[in-house]
């Protein structure tokens, strides 16, 4: 039953650790679109264009480390079963 819990958390974290890391590359990207509209004067274009790459990279994140924690996962099972 400990090691349930253990995995539960272990899991959670994960999960929580995506959805952040998803939500900061997005943020990133708008600040620096952001950023660039204000300094070059090209008001909505390079929002777009970095929003997307935020979007983009946000899911690659999430690729990653979904992929990582699928290895990984498997592995333990491996190990305790």
């Amino acid at each position: 039953m400990d090691q349930e819990k253990k995995d539960l958390l272990k899991t959670l974290g994960n999960v929580s650790t995506i959805g952040i890391s998803f939500a900061v590359a997005i943020a990133i990207g708008i600040y620096l679109g952001l950023k660039l509209d204000a300094w070059l004067g090209t008001k909505p274009w390079c929002f777009f264009i970095f929003m997307f790459f935020g979007i983009v990279a946000g899911f690659r994140n999430i690729f990653i480390l979904a992929g990582k924690d699928l290895r990984n996962g498997g592995d333990d099972k491996d190990k305790r079963g």
